[in-house]
């Protein structure tokens, strides 16, 4: 997961001129796709490892599945089973009710917790502690060669 700012600035003038080209639409990836086929350009891949957030959890159940918050669906068999907090705001939360879940990003197989993830993670014997961001792989424009 690094972050290239050229990139990022070059993808974000071309959704800009994608946003010229079609005011109306709202997906970005579109935006993009559609000004690289009026520029001439072939447009790359987006994926996480090439943008600056974390990777979403069915990306991790692709990429990483080796990761001790995946396991085998208890439907399908596949080991696209992964664990994940739930947001408060959104309907899977059922109100608030719920706080984490597994979901299996292959069959949408999912059971849900009304702990908060880290608790979860806990019962699970899974614990993160504390990190710093060089630890975990996070590299910032701040950070000493990025200048």
């Amino acid at each position: 997961m690094s972050f290239d700012q050229c990139e990022h600035e070059k993808r974000t003038l071309i959704i800009s001129f994608g946003k010229y080209l079609n005011p109306n639409e709202k997906n970005v990836t579109k935006l993009y796709t559609d000004a690289c086929v009026a520029l001439g350009i072939i447009p790359g891949v987006f994926t996480s490892r090439d943008a600056d957030h974390l990777p979403s959890p069915g990306e991790s159940a692709i990429s990483h599945p080796e990761s001790p918050l995946i396991s085998v669906c208890p439907k399908c068999g596949e080991r696209t089973y992964v664990l994940e907090g739930i947001c408060q705001k959104c309907k899977d939360s059922e109100g608030g009710k719920y706080k984490a879940r597994k979901k299996c990003y292959k069959c949408g197989e999912q059971e849900k917790f009304e702990d908060h993830l880290v608790t979860v993670l806990d019962r699970l014997g899974i614990s993160y502690g504390n990190q710093s961001k060089n630890s975990l792989g996070i590299r910032t424009l701040t950070d000493e060669g990025l200048k």
